[in-house]
């Protein structure tokens, strides 16, 4: 699988079964690119399935991490919300420096 073709299914949240196919197909690959894609599905997907399946692949390999904690849907959700409005709010106060 090339890593054009990895990036683009661990990005897609349609369906997360995808992403777990994924995960196995990346399991087999010994690259540096495979290790990186595990390491992002552990920590950015919003499906505790497939972060839980990242995080074994990842020790399998030896690579030490945390165990991914089951999260609601709507928690995690709510946290990009909150970080992208953090982001947002200091965007336009940078902005609205220049009207000063």
């Amino acid at each position: 699988m090339q890593p054009e073709e990895i990036d683009i299914l661990m990005k897609d949240k349609t369906d997360f079964n995808k992403r777990l196919k994924l995960i196995a197909v990346l399991k087999e690959q010994k690259s540096d690119h495979s290790l990186e894609a595990l390491q992002y599905l552990l920590n950015h997907d919003v499906v505790y399935k497939v972060r839980l399946a990242a995080w074994r692949a990842l020790n399998e390999r030896g690579v030490q991490c945390t165990e991914p904690v089951a999260r609601p849907r709507y928690a995690v959700v709510l946290e990009k919300t909150i970080d992208k409005l953090k982001r947002f709010g200091v965007w336009l106060m940078d902005i609205s420096e220049g009207f000063r």
